[in-house]
């Protein structure tokens, strides 16, 4: 019977952030599992599918889909098409190894349908996602 209880989780999704005219939805995500406490982190969705960094962008041993905190500054300038992203980073080395240097924040800018920019908050370090349009 412990074994059983040791595996039982459950997690709660609850909507932070939807505007209209934005492309954006947030969620703030709390995962409990009875063997290791609750988790927490916040969940991005881009036109209707899970946004994730893609590990090449960043070097990261893994896409990057979870993330420590989410704004989403209304400005007249970006009217919902932007939003601040900050996440926990490591990067692999070319040996393979995982170097972690802290928390990053960058801007995710909506360009169209498919296309997102990425920039760090310095405007430098730009690159640009394309996601599969219809993706779940």
């Amino acid at each position: 019977m412990l074994g059983t209880l040791a595996g039982c989780s459950g997690a709660q999704r609850t909507l932070q952030y939807e505007s209209r005219p934005s492309p954006w939805k947030i969620y703030y995500v709390r995962i409990h599992h009875l063997s290791v406490g609750t988790a927490y982190h916040y969940e991005v969705r881009f036109r209707g599918q899970r946004f994730a960094i893609p590990k090449e962008v960043l070097r990261s041993p893994g896409d990057i889909d979870e993330f420590e905190s989410v704004t989403a500054p209304e400005t007249v300038m970006h009217a919902g098409d932007t939003i601040t992203l900050v996440f926990s980073h490591g990067v692999q080395e070319a040996s393979g190894s995982i170097s972690y240097g802290g928390r990053r924040v960058v801007r995710a800018q909506a360009l169209d349908g498919t296309k997102v920019s990425l920039r760090g908050l310095d405007g430098r370090g730009a690159a640009v996602i394309e996601l599969e349009a219809g993706r779940p």
